[in-house]
């Protein structure tokens, strides 16, 4: 729509005024084009409107699209061209793809390989090799039964190692934007070229005989490869509250809460790190239990087979009967092993990328060139997007192939099996629906067929999303299922007319922007509200109570929060302790403690410093002035005003060595953070220059990165291995490349702070006693406080937030809200603050919060409950503050290069917001008959080039700076 603002700066007014007639001559009410009278539109029309009419549902927003098969027509639409995440409906494009190109009978394959030979005793001078070819079925009774063969061959003993090879698929183990929170769990196992128990060991708890014995826990298959630490305990009654955790990057469960006595053993799938090694562990046991003697110091290692002839081969059961457990109980492992098979054998690399390419091919045969995004095979993955449409149009592909009634046959039967079985019972769809479900927090869909009444097959695609409450979710995709059996013979709902669509004074304006083409895939919610008519405030609105994802501008209630309830010359301290007070000899006998609370400004000197505040160097300059020489103890610190959870739920495992996904804790360092400051050396060849601030041992950078000719690809990384402190630089940066730098997230910051410290305290010739530690430990109450450090006031540290869209600050004062208005430091209790403050403003709290920043995709809010936010502010004393903290158009922050040259330069004072399919813009702008608007635009979908979103907002709010 660009033509719309070809004369942005002379002849906006003229089409302002133009579309206002356009308005004049609209009638006041029209109904929605898209809507059918058909009584079977109107049946579910009602259903939508009376799910409209409740505060636990009408946040949610459905597509829906009703096919009839015999017919070939459609019977019923309902956004069924926006995109949704799909959620486990996102295995119908994969198995229907796996179908097509591999076909029901394909069988996966397991090989053993020797190097060496074998003598006529039977030994093995050599390795033996298992390779596997991505089989997601491969069990522990397949291994005892390869074993077996193997002995049965003639070996009995292996003077070798045992090796190990995976590599059909690539090392990438989880999918894009997996939640870290998640990977403890078997339904997000890692994904592995040899494979078993579906990369997954049952963990058992079984509670102690009394409330003093410990329960016991087990492992089936067990493994050495895990280890468990068991901090369970077992209590009196039937009750039980287990919580099992697998920290990042190892393969250690934790098992904590606890058990009743008379509770029934509590059963947990767990995952494990790098699972071809969980196999190899497997394989030597049951190689063992045959009797095969193993060369005492083998080992299990991995390899790469370059070659030769399998001494024994396993094959998997057919694809076809693989799909039947994929579909219907909802695999996520079988689908993502699945996936990487079509990469491999279609593509000819075993990825993710790889995979979804195959699918997509299949799918341009289906009518589907484009507008859709898969990234995985399962649907666990938010960033898959597709529509219903889509999936009607995978479904009519299907009928023409010869696969089809495997495939159909692979989906759960409503009442009967699979994900359907407890649904529908008792109703015309029990035996007759069947159907591919899905479901996240926040998303439900349900796809598949039904018989009608006049034995015509219908498919359906029912996709929901920014879902408050699951169950109405659940009860809609039902009650239109059992319908769909009636048709045709429907009559129309008594009393019921279709809601009318209202228009608004800004709809001539607005819409045609929204309406775009490029735009069908997306969902916008909009509220642009007076502050000053006595009037109807409302300027135009649409799906407003819409829950939708809102990236960063979660930020503006966040910090409308902090100014409110801790107010804005709230400052954060930092407290330092000794065993003892401060001695004149200048050595203190015992530790030196150090406590935060949630300063969020801490810093080291250097580039890494964002405001003034307090500094590592000015904690060490104290105390050196104190005559402090000596410290004959440990460097304490406490990190306790807070959890321990470093993370905000649902942030993905693929960002965590990036800046803006910083690790969290009630005292931290340079926003969680070291940089790494990188440029080119100045001849080809050599190692890529590099400066680490702050200069730490805490963290162990490896460089592999080279220095190419000017021109060539620019292929340098940055990450840091997961759950530890290693920083890895790798690929190759041009000469002619200006330099830049990264800063990457630091594991368990308070020790990050007691590291540098120390190195600072030393440098300042503090010495400590030989075999002094940084230990993470509370203040013990008899310790002596010495002197405490404050912050910037909250009003100077809400403004940086806002501006530059700080996650690190945001995640902090959530935090520090919970500790103190909550008495605890989580993001749980923070959220509960913003909840009840959003209550206060005259906002409707049926949102989802689960973080400070915005980061996490669980999020889900309206533009209305953001806008009574934002027009709840404008009325309290710290407005003047919170205003001041959002960007301005054209003038600084994440606003600086947008809306230049227009009437909303130095105007719209807004928060802006955005991810990968998600784009928000909320704030305050004034028009140009001076009247003070509140605007929210938040965008969840599907683009071709997410350059629309902004492109969008920056239209709507050009009309607003010109409306008068």
């Amino acid at each position: 729509m660009n033509h719309l603002f070809a004369f942005r700066r002379v002849g906006t007014w003229f089409f302002v005024l133009a579309l206002l007639l356009q308005v004049a001559a609209s009638p006041a009410l029209a109904k929605e084009e898209a809507t059918s009278s058909s009584p079977l539109a109107l049946h579910i029309e009602k259903f939508l409107a009376d799910l409209k009419n409740d505060e636990n549902s009408k946040g949610m927003y459905a597509g829906i699209a009703v096919y009839d098969l015999t017919d070939k027509k459609y019977v019923y639409k309902h956004n069924a061209e926006r995109n949704f995440i799909p959620a486990s409906n996102m295995k119908l494009f994969t198995t229907i793809a796996g179908m097509d190109k591999l076909g029901p009978d394909y069988q996966w394959k397991t090989e053993v390989f020797v190097s060496g030979k074998v003598n006529n005793g039977g030994i093995l001078q050599g390795d033996l090799i298992l390779k596997g070819y991505g089989d997601p079925s491969l069990t522990q009774d397949d291994l005892q039964q390869m074993a077996k063969a193997i002995k049965d061959l003639g070996i009995k003993r292996i003077n070798g190692n045992l090796l190990l090879d995976d590599s059909y698929f690539d090392e990438t183990r989880l999918g894009t934007s997996w939640m870290w929170d998640d990977e403890p769990y078997g339904y997000s196992a890692q994904i592995s070229g040899l494979a078993v128990n579906k990369n997954v060991t049952t963990l058992t708890a079984t509670p102690g005989k009394t409330v003093k014995d410990a329960p016991v826990l087990t492992m089936n298959p067990a493994t050495t490869y895990i280890t468990v630490t068991n901090q369970l305990k077992t209590t009196a009654g039937k009750e039980s509250n287990v919580l099992v955790e697998r920290p990042r990057g190892k393969n250690e469960i934790i098992v904590s809460g606890t058990i009743g006595v008379q509770a029934a053993p509590y059963d947990e799938d767990v995952t494990m790190e790098d699972p071809a090694f969980y196999v190899g562990d497997l394989w030597k046991d049951q190689l063992q239990k045959q009797g095969i003697a193993l060369y005492p110091k083998a080992e299990v290692k991995k390899t790469v087979l370059q070659g030769g002839v399998p001494l024994y081969t396993h094959l998997s059961k057919p694809l076809g009967e693989i799909t039947v457990e994929l579909n219907k109980d909802s695999d996520n492992f079988y689908a993502e092993m699945l996936v990487k098979t079509l990469g491999v054998t279609q593509k000819g690399e075993g990825s993710f990328e790889a995979g979804s390419e195959a699918v997509a091919d299949v799918m341009k045969r289906a009518g589907i060139e484009s507008g859709f995004r898969q990234v995985d095979g399962s649907g666990l993955s938010r960033f898959n997007m597709i529509t219903p449409e889509q999936i009607i149009e995978t479904i009519i592909f299907l009928q023409e192939q010869e696969y089809r009634t495997e495939l159909e046959k692979s989906l759960p039967i409503a009442g009967v099996d699979g994900t359907l079985k407890n649904r529908m019972k008792g109703t015309s769809a029990e035996k007759n629906l069947v159907a591919k479900t899905g479901s996240l927090s926040g998303v439900n869909t349900m796809s598949g067929y039904v018989t009608a009444k006049n034995g015509h097959k219908l498919a359906f695609s029912i996709l929901i999303n920014g879902i408050y409450k699951s169950k109405y979710a659940r009860e809609l995709q039902d009650r239109i299922g059992i319908l769909l059996t009636t048709y045709p013979d429907i009559a129309a709902p008594e009393g019921f007319s279709p809601p009318e669509k209202k228009t608004y004074p800004l709809s001539a304006m607005i819409d045609p922007i929204l309406d775009t083409p490029e735009a069908a895939g997306v969902t916008a919610g909009i509220m642009i509200k007076s502050l000053d008519t006595t009037g109807d405030p409302v300027l135009f609105e649409r799906d407003a109570d819409t829950l939708l994802t809102p990236a960063s501008n979660l930020k503006l209630l966040t910090t409308a929060t902090a100014l409110n309830q801790l107010g804005s010359d709230y400052v954060f301290k930092t407290e330092v302790y000794g065993d003892a007070p401060i001695t004149s000899s200048g050595i203190q006998q015992g530790n030196l403690y150090v406590k935060g609370y949630g300063d969020p400004t801490l810093h080291t000197e250097n580039a890494l410093q964002v405001q003034e505040g307090v500094s590592i160097e000015k904690i060490a300059g104290w105390l050196k002035q104190q005559g402090i020489t000596r410290i004959n103890g440990n460097l304490v610190m406490d990190d306790s005003y807070f959890d321990q959870q470093r993370l905000g739920l649902g942030w993905a495992w693929d960002d965590e060595s990036y800046y803006y996904n910083p690790t969290i804790g009630a005292l931290a360092l340079n926003r969680g953070t070291v940089m790494i400051e990188f440029k080119p050396a100045n001849d080809a060849g050599k190692p890529v220059d590099i400066n680490v601030l702050p200069k730490t041992a805490y963290v162990q950078v490896i460089n592999e990165a080279k220095t190419v000719q000017k021109g060539e690809e620019n292929t340098f990384a940055i990450l840091r291995d997961r759950g530890t402190n290693t920083i890895r630089l790798s690929g190759n940066l041009p000469l002619d490349h200006e330099g830049d730098y990264e800063r990457v997230p630091v594991e368990e910051p308070a020790k990050y702070v007691g590291t540098v410290l120390k190195e600072t305290l030393q440098q300042q010739g503090i010495t400590f006693a030989p075999k002094s530690e940084v230990l993470i430990q509370p203040v013990p109450p008899a310790a002596v406080k010495w002197t405490q450090f404050e912050s910037l006031p909250l009003k100077d540290i809400v403004q940086y937030l806002n501006k530059r869209s700080d996650n690190y600050y945001a995640e902090m004062l959530l935090k520090t809200l919970g500790a103190a208005k909550k008495g605890k430091g989580s993001a749980a209790s923070g959220a509960e603050v913003v909840q009840e403050a959003v209550a206060s403003l005259g906002g409707n709290t049926t949102f989802d919060m689960m973080d400070g920043s915005g980061l996490t995709r669980y999020n889900l809010i309206s533009a209305r409950q953001i806008a009574s936010v934002l027009e709840g502010m404008t009325k309290e004393s710290t407005f003047a503050v919170y205003d001041e903290s959002l960007p301005i158009a054209g003038i600084d922050g994440t606003l600086k290069n947008r809306l230049k040259d227009t009437p909303a330069t130095n105007n719209l004072h807004a928060k802006t917001g955005s991810m990968t399919g998600v784009n928000t813009l909320s704030g305050y702008i004034t028009t140009k008959g001076g009247e003070k608007l509140i605007v929210s635009i938040l965008f969840n979908g599907y683009v071709e080039d997410e350059e629309l979103f902004t492109k969008m907002q920056d239209q709507i709010i050009t009309i607003l700076a010109s409306y008068e």
